[in-house]
């Protein structure tokens, strides 16, 4: 009983680990506000390497302002046993979804758009 359990497990981590490296994209629109981010996440010696591009444009007064830029680097640690990816640097966690082409951190859900490349092979 326990053979099966064990080798559909072991499936599903080895799908969702080859699914996490790629190129995630995520639109956020608000009254103060309009962002759009850009994740490329890729496996850097066993561990993971995730650059977030923010494009976003303030909104005064009903009207968008200059657009700003903004780069910021992270390193991820995967939990086998959580089937998540913690970003070391503050600790939020990272939920993969290969059967719907996306991931979620905490409320934001990022659409896969492509793969990025593996810095081990």
């Amino acid at each position: 009983m326990l053979l099966p359990i064990s080798l559909w497990t072991a499936c599903t981590n080895h799908k969702t680990t080859n699914f996490i490296p790629g190129i995630y994209v995520n639109h956020a629109q608000s009254a103060y506000s309009i962002a759009d981010d850009t994740l490329v996440i890729t496996l850097n010696q066993g561990n993971y390497t995730l650059i977030r591009r923010t494009g976003f444009c303030r909104i005064k007064d009903g009207k968008p302002q200059p657009a700003e830029h903004k780069t910021k680097s992270f390193t991820g640690i995967w939990d086998n046993q959580k089937q998540t990816l913690q970003i070391t640097q503050n600790g939020i966690l990272v939920q993969f979804r290969p059967g719907e082409n996306d991931l979620l951190i905490e409320n934001s859900v990022y659409h896969k758009i492509g793969r990025a490349g593996h810095a081990d092979l």
